[in-house]
């Protein structure tokens, strides 16, 4: 199929499938509901995994955090994409020292970076069937982080940016805490 193709699910002849579908969405949402999660978050489940697996509380608010310790003494900022892509931290504020309303706007933007104690960047099976599987996560420090944000920005020619992170980066300057190396 071409990239460019038009991907049309036939409702109307699937209707018990569909029906099946938004069942078992609503079946999800309820569960969820009981812990205050919102199940189509974007992310959220895919958060909770990579919580569940590096031993973290999960952060259901949006603008907060995406984790914390278990004894809720250190943040973390969770990023993710499928292999070959780049985890992105979304609408980032470039900094203009002459202009006080734009110096404020990229100040509020680091505080989402330095606030955390590191970042976690995973990258996910880049089968479309499998948006779940987390092939490897790296733990990237915080000044790792904020030295490439503030890199990409003095390159962009926008006031706002997303900033992205590929494997490469995570490998160069993270170390690789899922799957755990075993030792032989």
């Amino acid at each position: 199929m071409a990239k460019n193709t038009i991907k049309i699910v036939d409702v109307q002849n699937k209707k018990a499938d569909i029906k099946d579908i938004i069942k078992t969405a609503e079946q999800l949402q309820e569960k969820c509901s009981k812990y205050g999660i919102n199940a189509f978050q974007p992310g959220a489940i895919k958060e909770l995994k990579m919580a569940l697996l590096l031993g973290h509380n999960w952060i259901c608010n949006k603008a907060q955090a995406d984790a914390c310790s278990v004894d809720n003494k250190y943040l973390y900022e969770y990023l993710s994409a499928t292999e070959k892509g780049n985890g992105q931290i979304d609408r980032f504020f470039k900094d203009d020292p002459d202009n006080s309303e734009q110096h404020e706007k990229y100040e509020q933007s680091m505080k989402r970076v330095l606030r955390n104690e590191c970042f976690y960047l995973a990258y996910t099976n880049s089968n479309p069937s499998k948006p779940l599987d987390i092939l490897r996560i790296y733990e990237v420090p915080t000044d790792a982080i904020k030295k490439e944000t503030d890199r990409q920005l003095a390159n962009s020619r926008n006031s706002i940016s997303h900033i992205g992170f590929d494997e490469t980066f995570a490998k160069k300057h993270g170390t690789l805490v899922y799957p755990k190396k075993s030792i032989k």
